[in-house]
């Protein structure tokens, strides 16, 4: 009787035993698996909130960039929503509303600069009162934009301040374009003003500017062949052209005592287009930010 209640105590704790196991067992499961998924949603929070951050910065940097050129109006926020970008309409700004941005500066200051107007240059018909024939002033180009109450007026006078103002010396001086045609119109114009007709204008080939990035060269070759006060004399007047032109090489060659010919090779530049460029950055699991570069379409390169 003793012997079987002995075993049955020995059985009752072996059961015990296993079951204690058991429960040890399933408790150190539970907590590795809970240990796993801890660090995993650690990970996922922080992979996401890096993501979130650099959504944030882009953002924010393309909110800064619309906002210091001046072309929408001030953002509610600290960044532009979607619909205030879609409503974004640059000829309903009043610019004395956006000072201090890149576009208010070149309209309102640069565009009334002395050191510009003082380049001679040409002026077109509509920069002129027809009854009095003066240049109208960028004063009233201004006003007239001010008092504008439709988009296509806006957009007229904003495009007579560019035309008419100071600003017009810029693209006289550094053309937007490789345009042989106007370059040879221009050398004509030097011509014509120093009272002598060249031998010969032959435009060369247009190509990337090796010292200067992000501007194109037009070679040009000319012959000037008269009395040395004519050569002098155009040669003056293309050293005093608004349009950037260096003469790279010269021959010059005595006909006779007061005449002489030169044979000059010459190069002028022009604004190359501005490529648009995007960089994209990819946010891996382990915190490492790659970048890339692409084109404005959104492929990458």
């Amino acid at each position: 009787m003793a012997k079987d209640k002995a075993i049955g105590k020995r059985l009752k704790i072996s059961k015990a035993q296993k079951n204690m196991f058991a429960a040890v067992a399933g408790a150190a499961f539970i907590l590795g698996i809970s240990l796993v998924f801890s660090v995993y949603f650690l990970r996922y929070i922080k992979f996401n909130s890096k993501v979130i951050s650099e959504k944030d910065k882009a953002i924010t940097g393309y909110s800064n960039t619309i906002r210091d050129i001046g072309v929408c109006k001030a953002p509610s926020g600290k960044v532009y929503n979607n619909t205030e970008l879609e409503r974004c309409n640059p000829n309903e700004i009043d610019l004395s509303t956006i000072s201090g941005t890149l576009r208010y500066d070149i309209i309102m200051n640069t565009s009334q600069s002395q050191e510009l107007e003082s380049v001679g240059r040409n002026g077109l018909s509509i920069c002129y009162d027809t009854s009095t024939n003066k240049k109208l002033s960028t004063d009233w180009m201004l006003e007239r934009y001010r008092l504008a109450t439709t988009d296509a007026d806006r957009e007229y006078y904003l495009e007579m301040i560019g035309m008419c103002s100071s600003l017009r010396v810029i693209p006289d001086a550094l053309p937007s374009a490789a345009n042989s045609l106007a370059l040879g119109a221009s050398l004509n114009k030097i011509f014509k003003l120093s009272d002598y007709e060249p031998d010969g204008i032959t435009p060369g080939r247009v190509q990337d500017s090796v010292n200067f990035p992000g501007l194109g060269e037009i070679g040009v070759s000319l012959v000037i062949e008269g009395s040395s006060a004519e050569a002098m004399t155009v040669l003056t007047n293309l050293e005093k052209s608004i349009r950037e032109i260096n003469v790279n090489t010269a021959h010059i060659e005595m006909k006779s005592s007061d005449s002489l010919k030169v044979e000059a090779a010459a190069t002028a530049y022009y604004t190359k287009a501005a490529s648009l460029t995007e960089s994209y950055e990819t946010v891996k699991g382990n915190g490492k930010i790659t970048r890339d570069s692409g084109d404005a379409t959104g492929g990458t390169k």
